[in-house]
């Protein structure tokens, strides 16, 4: 008698712990959406890029493209308008090209974090850095 009654006790528990077809759902398991995409207006406007080790900028605006290093003449292209896919936008132009990817970036120097990693290509240098928009370089956050 306790044998059946353990045994049922057992399949008690087992039954109660499985969905009855009446509480199933055809719903599958809650998982999260992947992260959106940046979007193509946010590469929108005046940006500047900028590294450190060695010292470069990229300026982006309406209709050019202005690299810059420290002890050499600047150097300025047409602004082709970016490319964007995800949340990566790329910028070439007669030499130059700028890629930004958004994340979160820290130049190293002046403990700013800025939206985008930056990396130019110009003169067979590749230069990594950050970059934000002009009207945001002012008030970018530090830790």
């Amino acid at each position: 008698m306790m044998r059946h009654l353990l045994v049922l006790a057992a399949a008690i528990s087992l039954c109660a712990c499985s969905p009855s077809p009446e509480t199933e759902t055809s719903e599958a398991p809650s998982i999260p959406p992947p992260a959106l995409p940046a979007k193509p207006d946010a590469f929108a406007g005046d940006i500047n890029a900028l590294g450190t080790e060695p010292f470069w900028a990229v300026e982006v605006r309406e209709t050019t493209l202005k690299f810059s290093r420290p002890g050499e003449a600047d150097f300025v292209a047409p602004n082709p308008q970016p490319k964007v896919e995800g949340d990566t936008a790329s910028w070439s132009s007669n030499g130059l090209s700028l890629t930004l990817t958004a994340t979160s970036c820290s130049d190293g120097m002046s403990d700013r974090t800025y939206p985008w990693k930056a990396e130019a290509v110009y003169g067979g240098a590749t230069l990594i850095g950050c970059a934000i928009k002009a009207e945001d370089l002012a008030n970018a956050p530090r830790p």
